[in-house]
């Protein structure tokens, strides 16, 4: 069978293994009486979905990007996916989760660095998760807090993952991230919704767009 294809399926079945217990386990936060509960999120639609967008997101790196970086895909594919349903369904980015994913992003990075990524992939990690948060960062400073800081906190992690295979997979994530989340503000425009609006499922959705696009391209 081939790799990328176990690697899904492994991932999958951790992911729907691990929703539920961190779901509910998570603590809320302040003054936000009007969004929905952490511990009501994880039925079983949620959980599937999460699981199979985790296999998903894994397949597509596996099949488009070398195997060395595939550890910090496969973090993206987890904490990524679990971030962004979160997002999708309370408009919030919980801060330990982030963290979480942050650490499993840097343990991803030495597995890269164990498969044969070469030394200089540290670099590109560390700098490319500085890059988006910074870019991110500006964005927020200029919308006056306009969307959540929580995707500030969330770029890093598509950084991280992109830069890891080239500068310009980096910046299709980046570029492509920002078209699918315009568009879908524009819809939502459309319909008469000026209510903010989940942005993680359109970054992460431009980072694995980016990975078909620069595959096909070279």
């Amino acid at each position: 069978m081939n790799p990328a294809v176990i690697a899904a399926l492994v991932t999958a079945a951790a992911v729907a293994g691990l929703v539920r217990p961190v779901l509910l386990r998570l603590p809320e936060p302040v003054d936000t009486e009007d969004k929905k509960p952490y511990a009501a999120l994880p039925t079983p639609g949620f959980v599937a979905g999460c699981a199979l967008l985790a296999g998903l997101g894994v397949a597509v790196a596996g099949l488009t990007l070398t195997w060395s970086i595939q550890p910090l895909w496969w973090v993206l594919s987890s904490f990524g996916v679990l971030l962004a349903g979160i997002d999708a369904r309370t408009t919030w980015l919980p801060l330990v989760v982030t963290r979480w994913a942050w650490l499993a992003m840097a343990v991803g990075a030495l597995g890269s660095l164990a498969l044969g990524a070469g030394g200089w992939v540290l670099f590109r990690v560390s700098a490319g998760a500085a890059v988006a948060g910074l870019l991110y960062l500006l964005f927020w400073l200029a919308s006056r807090g306009g969307f959540g800081f929580g995707d500030v906190r969330f770029a890093p992690l598509i950084g991280a993952a992109a830069s890891a295979d080239s500068w310009s997979l980096l910046l299709w994530a980046l570029v492509l991230g920002t078209l699918v989340g315009g568009l879908h503000g524009l819809v939502r425009l459309v319909r008469g919704r000026r209510d903010s609006f989940p942005y993680a499922p359109a970054m992460l959705v431009g980072a694995y767009l980016a990975c078909v696009l620069v595959s096909g391209l070279g």
